[in-house]
Order: C-alpha cells, then sequence, then structure tokens
C-alpha cells in the first residue's frame, strides 16, 4: 500500500510517501512504520495507551480512520494512507 506523509512529518521520514507491504490493521500499519523511521515518527503515530496519538489524522482512501474502525480498521494492498499533522493557528 502507498502511504503519503503531509507537513512536519516529512522532517522525521524524510520522504513523502513510500509503499509498505501490507498490513492488516491500521495499528499494524503503525507499529511498521515506527519501526522504520524511529521514535519521533512512532511517538506522533501511537500513544501510550497503544492507540493512535491524538497529534495526527489518518485517512484511508480519503476517509478519516475514526469512520472505518479506529487503530483496528483493515487495510487492503491497494489502500492509500495518508498521516497528518494536526494544524493549529491563529
Amino acid at each position: 500500500m502507498r502511504v503519503k506523509f503531509f507537513a512536519y512529518l516529512r522532517d522525521y521520514t524524510n520522504c513523502s510517501e513510500t509503499d509498505v507491504p501490507a498490513a492488516p490493521t491500521v495499528g499494524d500499519l503503525a507499529r511498521i512504520l515506527a519501526e522504520r523511521y524511529g521514535p519521533k515518527l512512532g511517538g506522533k503515530l501511537l500513544g501510550p495507551d497503544g492507540e493512535l496519538g491524538e497529534e495526527i489524522v489518518v485517512m484511508i482512501n480519503g476517509r478519516h480512520v475514526v469512520h472505518l474502525g479506529g487503530i483496528d480498521a483493515r487495510l487492503r494492498d491497494e489502500d492509500l494512507v495518508q498521516i497528518f499533522p494536526l494544524v493549529a493557528g491563529g
């Protein structure tokens, strides 16, 4: 599957996108990415409780994972996963 990173997450990965062999769930994908790119990205992807981090938004094929099962959302090889940091401004 293809995974795209946005904003400062690209600094943690040194790329804007990558291909990842099929991961069964979003949680599995988060653990694969954390192992591949290290604790800076891993700390954003997964919170201390093992759930998705509160400072990111994960989309699967344009749909927010909260509508697809959250960390347990199922993934397929042909999916596009987009990972955004929360953005606040004033």
